[in-house]
């Protein structure tokens, strides 16, 4: 039970070793500024695409519910007045 005490413990030092060694330098105020900017813009782009898609949806349901009205009315001015 102690060798796998020990062995879970060295295992877990040696992966937050990997892990700090891994981090970055600091960014400075230029390279910040330029990641921040990137960000926003692909967001904006996101938010900019998925309102063009709910409006070209919107706009496909309008059509056809048009094209259904007067579908009905059509076949309703043919058919036979009683």
């Amino acid at each position: 039970m102690k060798k796998l005490y020990f062995l879970l413990v060295g295992g877990f030092l040696l992966t937050l070793t990997m892990v700090s060694c891994q981090q970055q330098m600091p960014m400075d105020a230029a390279t910040m500024s330029s990641k921040a900017d990137s960000i926003a813009q692909s967001q904006m782009q996101a938010v900019a695409e998925a309102a063009m898609n709910e409006c070209t949806t919107n706009e496909s349901m309008m059509v056809q519910m048009k094209a259904d009205s007067l579908y009905n009315v059509a076949v309703a001015a043919m058919s036979p007045k009683k």
